[in-house]
């Protein structure tokens, strides 16, 4: 069985037109112990902290489940 791969590319343009982008490829495996949707906030959460933005307001994104 051939594995497949998950591409995520981030990218942000701050008030001063520099742009910050970041794109990662990863296997699928990562998905054993996490969901989809909860790696992607984590990697999400982590580009927002290198694009400048503070840790304790990116740490306010939750997932809420209804």
């Amino acid at each position: 069985m051939e594995e497949q791969n998950l591409k995520i590319d981030f990218a942000f343009i701050d008030e001063f037109g520099q742009e910050s982008r970041v794109i990662k490829t990863f296997t699928t495996a990562i998905f054993l112990d996490q969901t989809q949707l909860e790696f992607l906030v984590s990697e999400f959460k982590m580009f927002l902290i290198a694009s400048g933005y503070l840790p304790k307001m990116v740490n306010m994104i939750q997932i809420v489940e209804e």
